[in-house]
């Protein structure tokens, strides 16, 4: 499983304050990835599961053209658990990915506030 933030097409990182004295929350991207394309044909669908304080922590993808990538708004790290459903496989398997947000040292030109 890999991630990144998710950028405008300027290339500057997309983020937003939900309160005055609240983090930065950034856009990311989660998707899988494999060295096996075969076995990337025959997933039919994954099923992520973000952290606990997200009120819709449950996030499901079948689109196999954006190797079943889901996005949402976050401002720290945790695991997120893939569960990737394999045809003719009978129970799906599970992966762990630690967010790994990495942001650029400029905060000025390089971040675009979209709240």
């Amino acid at each position: 499983m890999q991630n990144s933030v998710i950028r405008d097409p300027k290339g500057r990182v997309k983020f937003k304050r939900l309160s005055a004295d609240g983090a930065d929350h950034y856009h990311i991207g989660v998707w899988i990835e494999s060295d096996d394309p075969e076995l990337m044909d025959r997933v039919s669908h994954v099923e992520y599961t973000l952290h606990p304080s997200f009120p819709n922590r449950e996030r499901r993808s079948e689109n196999r053209r954006n190797d079943f990538s889901i996005t949402f708004w976050a401002w720290g790290r945790f695991d997120v658990e893939a569960r990737v459903f394999v045809e003719g496989e009978a129970e799906p398997f599970r992966i762990t990915h630690r967010l790994n947000i990495q942001l650029p040292a400029d905060t000025g030109a390089n971040y675009v506030d979209v709240t």
